[in-house]
């Protein structure tokens, strides 16, 4: 049995650094979330979330790794922060790809306190991000 790597995207590097890719989406649930069981350990939780952009209704995917979501129906408000990717699967002899929010906060309802928290996580990533340096400038 052979041992699969991990593939890391081209021209990217292993280490932790700050990245720009950082999404938050509030809207309305529009169906009930469905979790898959992905193997022993690792379960997925996916959703859609309804916002308003310029007059017009999109639908926004999320998923959640792991993640116990707190109790939410449908209609409900949802903000979520994580960040945007590109996923590719397998269907029958066609490979298919789903762009999607990789949820890493999900704060239900209009909870002052907890979105407070949720903007302060996310403002201090983007303050992080913007003195970061994207580049290796040894």
């Amino acid at each position: 049995m052979s041992k699969r790597t991990t593939r890391i995207a081209r021209g990217a590097s292993n280490k932790k650094e700050h990245s720009t890719n950082m999404a938050l989406v509030r809207g309305a649930l529009v169906a009930q979330p469905t979790v898959r069981v992905i193997d022993r350990h690792q379960r997925a939780t996916t959703f859609d979330l309804a916002t308003v952009v310029n007059g017009r209704r999109v639908v926004v995917p999320v998923v959640a790794l792991n993640m116990d979501l707190p109790v939410i129906k449908i209609g409900d408000e949802v903000t979520a922060l994580g960040h945007v990717r590109r996923r590719f699967f397998r269907v029958g002899p066609r490979t298919q790809s789903v762009t999607e929010l990789l949820a890493e906060h999900i704060v239900p309802g209009a909870k002052t306190v907890r979105l407070d928290k949720l903007f302060a996580v996310a403002s201090t990533r983007t303050r992080e991000v913007r003195t970061a340096s994207l580049r290796d400038d040894k």
